[in-house]
């Protein structure tokens, strides 16, 4: 415990002593604004680190941290104000963003989607469609009075969006990450993705084409069919070729990671060229890129301990087969990690920044907030009706409740795309949080009653 607070106190101190060297000098050269950034990486995983030990999501400490830099900057405290529209920041963030959805997608897997059975497709779908047509009409037409088709189509497509991290953090420290409908959750995450990042592909090509004209439309499905082909049917066959003939050159880690971090990056511009966010192209990057490949490169040294262990007899057969295979499932994700560990916090204290909760703190946002949180907690928990009795529909539905870092992309990209006012974004926001702290609640409350 003591330990723990020298820690909390280590990181403040630190993070403070930053903020105050950067306010000496940040006015007299633009490049020391990478120190800024620097303080907003220690703080921000100082914070989620405490947010974490209250049982919060860690992204609840990275927004929060985000929201008060945009407090300082509305009342013109130091530097502040040129912090929150820092290029720099905006590109750091970015790149955080792409890093997380690349993550995510090798996580993933196309093979995946045909083993998940029926009952995680028909999760999926349904968890995609309901909040989609909720959010079209219920919310855009009718609560905001909206009759901008690109408004209505970015709420829907925001409150389709999925984000199972927050769940199953809960489902393992609840020790029930095993039971049927904690896995069906797990196999519907995997369809909910790609279904989520199709319609952003669709809806922010639109938007960037700037027409809702059939023809606009039917030109944006067709990009969308076209990246998508050529990503999961022709460049997944060709890419464990392009990278066993690297590894002849080089086949250490560095090397690993650097075609990683190349395919996600060649993809996100490739999706860019197109008209689609790069996000998307780091997530198809991602879901593309086969550990398999991989097999030819040097394995670190426990591995190697572990496979020249003298087990004549197979006492240690399960615990080499558990590890190994647990190794060769996480190897390429967990290579990528502590860069993300660096740059994601940065994209959620930039998008916390977007808010200026001074400007817009009002009844009516608050009251919109928790409009769009309702009916994107409704629009979840139906997500289970067709399943059978024996499996409990609950903790599938608030499984699938969290918006979490997925919806908060959706809802930058939106901003940036200038489809959502600085009201709505902060609505939102208030979504994303509240979805992201029900979730705990409500699952913990459903395995203390004994309902699983």
């Amino acid at each position: 415990m003591l330990k723990s607070k020298k820690i909390i106190l280590l990181s403040i101190f630190f993070t403070a002593f930053s903020v105050y060297a950067n306010a000496s000098v940040a006015h007299q050269k633009e490049q020391n604004i990478l120190l800024l950034v620097l303080s907003l990486i220690i703080g921000g995983a100082a914070l989620s680190w405490v947010v974490r030990k209250a049982g919060l999501p860690a992204v609840t400490g990275e927004l929060g941290l985000g929201m008060l830099f945009a407090v300082l900057a509305h009342y013109n405290i130091s530097f502040w104000p040129s912090v929150t529209h820092s290029s720099i920041i905006a590109f750091f963030a970015e790149i955080g963003s792409i890093l997380l959805l690349f993550e995510i997608g090798l996580e993933s897997s196309v093979d995946g989607l045909f083993k998940v059975g029926k009952y995680g497709l028909i999760t999926a779908i349904i968890g995609v469609i309901v909040p989609f047509c909720l959010g079209y009409w219920l919310l855009g037409d009718i609560i905001l009075s909206s009759h901008d088709v690109k408004l209505n189509l970015f709420l829907a497509a925001t409150l389709a969006a999925t984000s199972t991290g927050i769940s199953v953090r809960v489902f393992k420290d609840l020790g029930i990450i095993n039971n049927s409908a904690c896995q069906i959750v797990l196999a519907a995450s995997i369809i909910d993705d790609i279904l989520g990042l199709i319609i952003l592909a669709f809806v922010s090509g639109l938007v960037i084409a700037g027409s809702t004209s059939y023809s606009a439309m039917g030109l944006i499905l067709l990009n969308v069919g076209v990246f998508f082909f050529m990503t999961l049917v022709l460049a997944r066959k060709i890419t464990p070729n392009i990278i066993n003939q690297v590894l002849r050159i080089s086949n250490d880690e560095p090397m690993v990671l650097a075609i990683l971090l190349s395919f996600c990056l060649f993809w996100s511009w490739t999706a860019s060229l197109v008209g689609l966010a790069p996000i998307i192209g780091a997530f198809v990057a991602g879901l593309i890129i086969d550990e398999i490949a991989f097999r030819r490169s040097l394995h670190p040294y426990w591995y190697n301990r572990i496979l020249e262990m003298d087990d004549r007899e197979g006492v240690y057969q399960e615990f080499k087969t558990d590890i190994i295979g647990h190794y060769y499932k996480e190897r390429l994700s967990n290579l990528v990690k502590p860069l993300n560990h660096a740059f994601v916090p940065i994209f959620f204290v930039y998008a916390g920044m977007q808010v200026d909760i001074i400007a817009v703190a009002n009844f009516k946002i608050i009251l919109y907030g928790v409009a769009i949180s309702l009916i994107a907690i409704a629009g979840k928990l139906v997500s289970g009706i067709f399943l059978p009795k024996s499996v409990n529909k609950l903790v599938v539905g608030f499984g699938m409740v969290p918006r979490g870092e997925i919806g908060l992309i959706f809802a930058l990209t939106g901003k940036e795309l200038g489809v959502f006012s600085q009201e709505i974004f902060a609505a939102i926001l208030i979504m994303v949080i509240i979805t992201s702290l029900v979730t705990p609640i409500a699952l913990q409350k459903i395995v203390g009653g004994g309902k699983v």
